[in-house]
C-alpha cells in the first residue's frame, strides 16, 4: 500500500528539510512513525513490495526501535547495480561499512510477504556484520521505505528492530 491522501498513514506524512553532508536537501516526505513495535509492524505489513530496480542511490537511515538513531550523523545506505548484481553499503560518520547484496525474497518471518533483502553475508564483512539481514518494504514508491533488521543466531533470525529509508533527493 502506498501512502496517498486516502491512506491511513497520510496524516503521518509531511514536508521536511534534512541536512545532508553540509547541504540542505528538500525531501518530499518525512514520516512520523509511531513508537510502538505493534504499530510499526502494521505499517510494515501494509507496505507494498518494492521493486528491486527502484532501489538505487543514497537513503537516509532512521532507526525506529530502542537502539539510537544515527540519522543526525548522516547514517546512510547507498545502493547501486554492479553488472547483474544489486549491491550496497552503509555510511556512518563519513566511513563506509557493512557491504550487502540486494535481492527480492519471500519473507517467511512476516507471513511470507515479498520484500527486498539486504544480506550482509559477504566475504569483505567481518563476523558480527555477516549475520545482519534487513528486509525492506515500500511506503512511498521510489522515496520512502520501512525495514526490519534481524541478526542471525545459530542460523535463526532474531528481530532487533525497525528502520526507515528515505531517498535523498
Amino acid at each position: 500500500m502506498l501512502v496517498n491522501r486516502h491512506s491511513p498513514y497520510s496524516s503521518l506524512v509531511e514536508d521536511s528539510v534534512s541536512r545532508i553532508a553540509g547541504k540542505i536537501v528538500k525531501n518530499k516526505l518525512k514520516m512520523k512513525f509511531p513508537t510502538s513495535y505493534k504499530e510499526i509492524n502494521k505499517i510494515f505489513l501494509n507496505a507494498s513490495d518494492p521493486a528491486i530496480a527502484e532501489l538505487s542511490g543514497d537513503y537516509i537511515v532512521d532507526i525506529l526501535s530502542f537502539l539510537p538513531s544515527f540519522k543526525r550523523f548522516n547514517h546512510r545506505k547507498v545502493m547501486y547495480v554492479k553488472g547483474d548484481n544489486h549491491m550496497g553499503y552503509n555510511v556512518l560518520f563519513g566511513k563506509t561499512w557493512g557491504s550487502f547484496s540486494v535481492s527480492e525474497e519471500t519473507f517467511r518471518e512476516s507471513g511470507f510477504l515479498k520484500a527486498v533483502r539486504l544480506n550482509y553475508n559477504l566475504k569483505d564483512n567481518v563476523f558480527p556484520i555477516k549475520n545482519i539481514r534487513d528486509y525492506i518494504r515500500c511506503i512511498e514508491e521510489k522515496s520512502l521505505y520501512i525495514g526490519k533488521f534481524y541478526y542471525l543466531v545459530l542460523g535463526y533470525p532474531i528481530l532487533i528492530g525497525y528502520f526507515s529509508l528515505e531517498k535523498i533527493q
